[in-house]
């Protein structure tokens, strides 16, 4: 994989408005559900951290590409595995 970080968003779905969104949704579907706001990473993890957003559901989508990345193993390490305690 070899997409720019500027090239990344984190498109915020709100969870509980019946907007139908949900894991399972198509990039096309998230990006055009009115209720989705597109987030920087960095500004992402921001607005999470100083719990600006509600429970939602979010989703990695490389902009160019028009693809959700959320939950790729991009490095080969799963999120589970032993290496992260090292």
């Amino acid at each position: 994989m070899n997409t720019d970080l500027k090239d990344l968003r984190v498109a915020v779905v709100p969870t509980e408005t019946g907007n139908g969104i949900n894991q399972d949704s198509s990039v096309e579907e998230i990006l055009a559900c009115k209720e989705t706001e597109l987030y920087a990473i960095t500004d992402y993890f921001k607005a999470q951290n100083d719990e600006q957003l509600g429970l939602h559901w979010s989703f990695l989508i490389d902009m160019v590409e028009k693809t959700d990345l959320t939950g790729t193993n991009i490095d080969g390490v799963h999120y589970h595995s032993e290496l992260w305690k090292k």
